[in-house]
């Protein structure tokens, strides 16, 4: 019962780890593209650690949406309801319905480095559990071991 609890605790602690690394990359790779027009998308990470009965691990991260829109390069002119006949349109938009003034650009700050961190957690989770594995194993063995032939 105890390796079980000393398991849960360890999981726990690799998680808040990881978390916090995680996010530690996602903000330097987002003063590296430059995405900080006011500083609320930097500012708006929360992290949490979610343990279940079930011995399952949960992993909560959250940020502002808009943090997604920024990573693909849209969301930038106007609202949903703006249609080609309405006022304001051609003060924006081309003929060909691009925008005059912004030109949208993706700016990669999420989704590789989400994949290379998911990835590396499921490494340090394998790695965490092989090594409790080996150790289970070695304290069952016995201290001594005679052969006779």
């Amino acid at each position: 019962m105890s390796e079980t609890l000393n398991l849960q605790a360890s999981e726990k602690e690799l998680a808040l780890r990881w978390l916090d690394i995680t996010v530690e990359r996602f903000q330097a790779n987002m003063r590296q593209l430059r995405i900080k027009d006011t500083g609320a998308l930097l500012a708006s990470f929360k992290k949490q650690v979610i343990g279940s009965a079930e011995g399952r691990l949960q992993l909560q991260l959250s940020y502002a949406l808009y943090g997604k829109f920024v990573d693909m390069g849209v969301g930038r002119g106007m609202g949903a309801s703006v249609k080609k006949g309405d006022d304001g349109y051609d003060r924006i938009r081309t003929s060909r319905g691009r925008l005059k003034r912004y030109e949208r650009k993706a700016r990669k700050w999420y989704s590789k480095e989400l994949a290379y961190q998911t990835k590396r957690l499921a490494e340090l989770m394998s790695e965490l559990h092989g090594t409790i594995l080996i150790s289970a194993v070695a304290d069952a063995l016995p201290e001594t071991v005679e052969i006779t032939f």
